[in-house]
């Protein structure tokens, strides 16, 4: 599908297919992301309720909908189901529709989709278990290099900027581990900084950088104040951070250098 393509349909059509399309896929990282730290199967087991064991009809499984249906609760034996459901569907909604709202061309909005639901997953994943699997990170790699490809290009430049980057950070994660007994950036949010590289133009990795340390920042004195917990999960606000720098970084950073300038 071309931009034409998209131009001939009007605009509140194509945004509401893609906040369909994103609960569907919501859907699919809510599984995916429960399962893959577990060692359950994602591929083509049927979802069932982790209380009773019941598997989930269609109609338990309908994006946001069923879960309001049903009030929070499983349909068979009535045990709370998380609100974790409903809000990765949500915010995956939110998170297509606009990549759909920034390009309408068919290979970057595929590569960029495929980007969304790793960066999603992922980020679900070190939220609840403070971990970032390899292979996952792997795959994240690989869409963002194809990213550069298709669009910013310069493709050399980044694979240069992502090995410097993530095993730069890979030496901080091991300097901090000795010197504090914890390390202040994990091994699986260094290569993900190395993704972000991979994607990102050099121009847009300095705004990605200062929106990553903002969220972290804000996101880190929050898991303090509500968990207690001295380590948080750094990878959500990471991938925030790449997806805002993925939209909208030609616009940050114009305003950053016309910010510099007037200084």
């Amino acid at each position: 599908m071309t931009a034409s393509d998209f131009a001939a349909v009007p605009q509140p059509v194509w945004l509401g297919f893609a906040a369909v399309v994103g609960l569907v896929f919501g859907s699919f990282v809510t599984a995916v992301s429960y399962r893959l730290p577990r060692g359950l199967n994602f591929v083509n087991a049927r979802s069932q309720c982790p209380a009773c064991a019941t598997v989930l009809a269609t109609r338990d499984l309908l994006p946001v909908l069923s879960w309001a249906l049903n009030a929070g609760r499983c349909r068979v034996c009535s045990a709370p189901v998380s609100a974790r459901y409903p809000l990765i569907e949500v915010l995956m909604a939110g998170v297509f529709v606009s990549a759909v709202w920034h390009t309408q061309d068919a290979a970057l909005l595929t590569v960029l989709l495929a980007m969304a639901v790793v960066m999603m997953t992922l980020s679900v994943i070190d939220l609840e278990t403070r971990r970032l699997p390899l292979p996952l990170l792997a795959v994240l790699a690989v869409l963002a290099l194809a990213w550069r490809w298709l669009g910013p290009g310069d493709v050399a430049q980044g694979a240069l900027l992502a090995a410097a980057i993530a095993g730069g950070g890979l030496g901080l994660a091991a300097a901090t581990r000795g010197l504090l007994g914890r390390p202040l950036l994990g091994a699986g949010d260094a290569y993900a900084l190395g993704a972000a590289a991979l994607a990102l133009p050099t121009a847009h990795f300095g705004v990605f950088l200062g929106l990553a340390g903002a969220f972290g920042l804000a996101l880190g004195l929050t898991w303090r104040a509500v968990k207690k917990e001295p380590v948080f999960p750094f990878a959500p606000a990471l991938f925030a951070a790449l997806w805002l720098s993925v939209l909208f970084g030609e616009q940050m950073a114009g305003f950053a250098a016309e910010q510099a300038v007037s200084w």
